[in-house]
C-alpha cells in the first residue's frame, strides 16, 4: 500500500492544527497571566511531548511543561492550576469519546479484538506478547520510580493552585473544552486519513482503533506505548495489509503522532540551551575584560 502525497499533506495539516489548538487552549487556562504568547505556549507543550515520548506512561510530560511554564514567567501556582484543569477536561472528554465510539463502532471493535486474539494464538503472536510483557514490566518499574521522585519533588502549595483555578471563568473552561475536542478529533483523524481509500479497511474500525492506539498509551507503562501499540496495529490490520504495508503505515503514523512533536520539543530545548550557553560565555568574556581593564 502506497500512501498518497495528499494523505501525507493532510496528516501534516492535522498535526499542525493540533499543535496550534493545544497552544491556544493552554493560554487562557493560566490564570492571571498575560505574557504567555502563542509561541511560548507551543514551546511549553513541545517540551511536554518530548518528555512524554521518552518516559514510561508519559509521566514526564507535565513536569516538563511545568518547567517550561516557569521559564516562560508563569508562577508555580498558576502553572499547576492550568495543568490540573487541562487534565480534568482531557479525562472528561476521553471518557465521553470512548463511550460514543463504543456505541457507534462497537461491532467493528469486537471484530478487531477477535482478530487480535487470533494473532495472539499464533507462534509469532506469542513471541510478540512475551516481548511486550517484558517491556511492560520494565516500564512499570521505571514509571513507579519516576512517579515517586516527582511526588517527592513537588513543593507547590495545592491550596494556592486551587485558588488560582477558581479564578477561571466558565466561558474560559468551555472554550478550552471545545479546543480540546478539536485537538482529539485532529489527532484521531491522522490514521483514517493515511488509510483512506483502502477497499478492505472499515472506516469505523479505523477511527475506533486510532482513538484506542493514541489514548491507550496513557495506560501503558512503556515510553510511547512501545509494544502494546505495535501489537494493536498487528491485530487491527491482520488479514488486510501485508507485513511491509503494515510496517510502512506504522512508521508514518508514528512520525505524525509522536516523532514530529517530540522532535520539535527537542529542537526548541536545544535552542534554548544553546542560547543560554552563548549568553553565559559572553558574560564570562565581558567580566574577564573588565577585570583586566581594572588592573
Amino acid at each position: 500500500m502506497t500512501i498518497p502525497v495528499a494523505a501525507h499533506l493532510t496528516a501534516l495539516g492535522l498535526v499542525t492544527l493540533d499543535v496550534l489548538v493545544r497552544a491556544a487552549r493552554i493560554r487562557p487556562l493560566v490564570p492571571g497571566t498575560t505574557n504567555l504568547s502563542l509561541g511560548r505556549a507551543i514551546a511549553v507543550n513541545a517540551y511536554g511531548e518530548t518528555a512524554a515520548a521518552l518516559t514510561p506512561g508519559r509521566v514526564g510530560g507535565d513536569p516538563a511543561r511545568y518547567i517550561g511554564f516557569h521559564r516562560a514567567g508563569v508562577d508555580s501556582a498558576g502553572a499547576l492550576a492550568a495543568l490540573a484543569v487541562e487534565a480534568l477536561i482531557d479525562w472528561v472528554l476521553l471518557l465521553a469519546a470512548a463511550v460514543l465510539l463504543a456505541v457507534l463502532f462497537g461491532d467493528a471493535g469486537a471484530a478487531g479484538v477477535r482478530r487480535l486474539l487470533d494473532v495472539a494464538r499464533s507462534p509469532q503472536g506469542r513471541a510478540l506478547i512475551a516481548v511486550v510483557l517484558v517491556v511492560t514490566v520494565l516500564g512499570a518499574f521505571v514509571a513507579r520510580r519516576l512517579r515517586r521522585r516527582l511526588a517527592t519533588a513537588a513543593t507547590v502549595p495545592l491550596a494556592a493552585a486551587w485558588q488560582r483555578a477558581r479564578q477561571l471563568r466558565w466561558r474560559t473552561v468551555a472554550l478550552a473544552t471545545a479546543l480540546t475536542a478539536v485537538s482529539m478529533v485532529a489527532r484521531t483523524a491522522v490514521l483514517p486519513v493515511l488509510v483512506a481509500g483502502h477497499p478492505e479497511i472499515h472506516t469505523g474500525a479505523v477511527v475506533l482503533g486510532s482513538f484506542a492506539l493514541l489514548y491507550g498509551q496513557l495506560f501503558l507503562p512503556t515510553p510511547a506505548g512501545v509494544g502494546g501499540v505495535e501489537l494493536g496495529f498487528v491485530g487491527g490490520f491482520a488479514g488486510t495489509l501485508s507485513a511491509g504495508d503494515l510496517a510502512a503505515l506504522l512508521v508514518a503514523w508514528r512520525v505524525y503522532t509522536l516523532i514530529l512533536g517530540a522532535t520539535l520539543g527537542a529542537v526548541l530545548a536545544a535552542r534554548v540551551g544553546l542560547a543560554r550557553s552563548l549568553t553565559s560565555r559572553r558574560y564570562s568574556a565581558t567580566s574577564s575584560v573588565k577585570v583586566r581593564s581594572q588592573r
